[in-house]
């Protein structure tokens, strides 16, 4: 075994460790992921975050199908890195790229999970518990962003470092948790941004071949943009509108060359802490579709105005063009923490529908099924220190960090969503930073003590197809050409249910809550669906309050890959 150390192209590396096996030979014959590739991935291939540029989560491959399913059998597995853990890998042409903590990413043998090469990155004292879900393929290189808030690009062949470029400034709270998107010649990357940073949060472009940052894109209105989007932050300085993330990864549409990403909420949390009155807050909470050569916002959906309880819209936007009334849409799909699923054209932002996926929910007073306009719940909101109102759904969700799919061969959008609820006590600020307290979570008024719910919708109209509710919480979704659905729990269970009438078909317990984003793959025929397990999150372990009795193992971080039994 080989280790090898090498020197970053722009600046000296932290550290570095390529790692070489038997396998290596497989890499020798590399071919370059062009953007012609990413735009038609060969269906055995999982190129990007969500398998494609369109963020769907739907693989076409069908040789596991709902008569077959019930002989998945596991075919491997890997440990990972320890620490929080919601990963997706990406696959081409029979190799895995798999993301860890620790700033760890690893080459495998997608057949066998044995190790090609391996990177590590020498973190700062204190870093490398924090998530790194996803990762980009593109030309010869794998994008990785960082804890420490690099971006950096490694040799797809040997893991060695090629450039790194620092983004962000780590000690005020910027950092990454979601990987980039490459296209065009360029890498797309949205920061995580913590509460107490001093700044507001941004997503940035840079050259693919260098690092160079091309064009950078606030979270929130400022010198440049609108008068009237500035004022709805009702007289807040710009460089006191703080936080508001892309902590998910976005999509890209290369007909409009268009990059669409979700921003999060801004901080302190309650409007009376902000200072703001009853302004909206843009650009807070909203699908942003920028132009991908110059990071200009060509339009804009804010799906939560005026947000006092931290209900992030963070999601991978799902495109698709999908018949509507009568005419083939460019259609954009987004799922944020409301549980409101929203169907918007892509080309413009125009309101197509939507459609309530949780059980109860008080933040709206309504929303205008013509318009998408919202109206607020006013009686919810805080006015005062000390205040605690319950709201529906809580900073848990609806949805929080888990991902929705859409299969064009059912037409339908698979949603998972949690019917849990949230009471927000505002508290001072030099007692917690966000201006809330929201530990005391509760089941959701109808939901019969059940926190899970998988929701069947229809791409064209929004009808509810069906619902499955369980008791644990549900983590992300992959659907297929077999007409599956995969979605995994965040108690133990993994499950296959028929795409067309939500019947549980297959299921297994695992190890840990399934915390990981579910994906399919196929190397020399043969089809493969792998999830990681693990990752004790805030998040996770937050809702788990709810079903108590339901108790799992936590810190065994392991990537499980199932194949049909032989």
């Amino acid at each position: 075994m080989l280790v090898t150390r090498a020197t970053s192209l722009l600046i000296p590396v932290l550290m570095l460790s390529a790692v070489f096996s038997s396998s290596y030979a497989q890499q020798a014959s590399f071919i370059p992921v062009t953007d012609a590739v990413l735009q038609d991935p060969e269906p055995a291939d999982w190129l990007r975050w969500r398998r494609g540029s369109d963020g769907s989560g739907y693989s076409p491959l069908d040789q596991i199908n709902r008569e077959n399913v019930g002989e998945l059998r596991l075919a491997w597995s890997w440990a990972m890195a320890s620490g929080l853990q919601q990963p997706e890998p990406i696959v081409y042409q029979g190799v895995m790229y798999l993301p860890h903590t620790h700033g760890v990413v690893q080459a495998l043998d997608a057949r066998t999970g044995d190790l090609i090469w391996e990177y590590r990155r020498d973190l700062p004292e204190g870093m490398g518990n924090f998530l790194t879900r996803s990762l980009a393929l593109y030309e010869d290189k794998v994008f990785l962003t960082t804890e420490d808030a690099y971006v950096v690009a490694l040799d797809a062949r040997t893991g060695r470092v090629v450039w790194e470029m620092e983004v962000g400034d780590a000690d005020d709270r910027l950092r990454y948790t979601s990987g980039p998107i490459a296209a065009e010649g360029r890498v797309f990357a949205g920061l995580s941004c913590g509460t107490g940073t001093s700044r507001s949060c941004f997503l940035s472009a840079h050259d693919a071949n260098t690092g160079e940052e091309l064009w950078r894109r606030e979270s929130v209105a400022g010198p440049g943009d609108p008068a009237e989007h500035n004022a709805t932050w009702g007289g807040v300085p710009h460089e006191q509108r703080r936080k508001a993330s892309f902590w998910m990864t976005g999509s890209y549409d290369a007909d409009l060359d268009l990059v669409y990403w979700t921003t999060a909420s801004a901080s302190p949390y309650p409007e009376l802490h902000k200072g703001s009155g009853d302004g909206a807050l843009l650009y807070t909470n909203s699908i942003l579709a920028l132009d991908a050569g110059s990071g200009a916002i060509e339009w804009f959906f804010q799906m939560q105005p005026r947000d006092n309880f931290d209900m992030d819209h963070q999601d991978n936007p799902i495109l698709a063009d999908v018949e509507i009334d009568g005419t083939v849409r460019k259609v954009i799909y987004l799922l944020g923490k409301p549980g409101i699923l929203w169907a918007l054209d892509r080309e413009d932002g125009e309101y197509l529908w939507h459609q309530q996926l949780v059980a109860f929910q008080n933040l709206y007073e309504q929303i205008d099924p013509s318009t998408g306009a919202i109206t607020m719940n006013e009686s919810l909101i805080p006015r005062e220190i000390g205040e605690a109102p319950l709201v529906c759904p809580g900073m848990r969700g609806g949805k929080l960090f888990q991902t929705n799919a859409y299969n064009p061969v059912t037409n339908a959008l698979y949603n998972p969503v949690s019917n849990a609820c949230s009471i927000f006590e505002v508290v001072p600020l030099d007692e917690i930073t966000s201006g809330v307290d929201y530990d005391q979570i509760q089941h959701m008024q109808g939901s019969g003590g059940q926190v899970g719910r998988l929701t069947a919708v229809s791409a064209t109209t929004g009808e509810i197809l069906w619902t499955h509710d369980q008791r644990a919480a549900l983590g992300s979704v992959l659907t297929t050409g077999g007409r599956l659905v995969f979605a995994g729990d965040l108690h133990r269970y993994f499950r296959a249910f028929d795409a067309a009438t939500g019947d549980v078909l297959w299921e297994t317990p695992l190890s840990a809550p399934v915390s990981g984003y579910p994906m399919s793959y196929a190397v020399d025929g043969k089809q493969y669906v792998a999830v990681g397990v693990g990752g004790n999150s805030t998040g996770v372990t937050h809702l788990a309050t709810l079903y108590p009795e339901l108790r799992a193992p936590n810190g065994s971080n392991i990537l499980m890959v199932f194949a049909l039994g032989d």
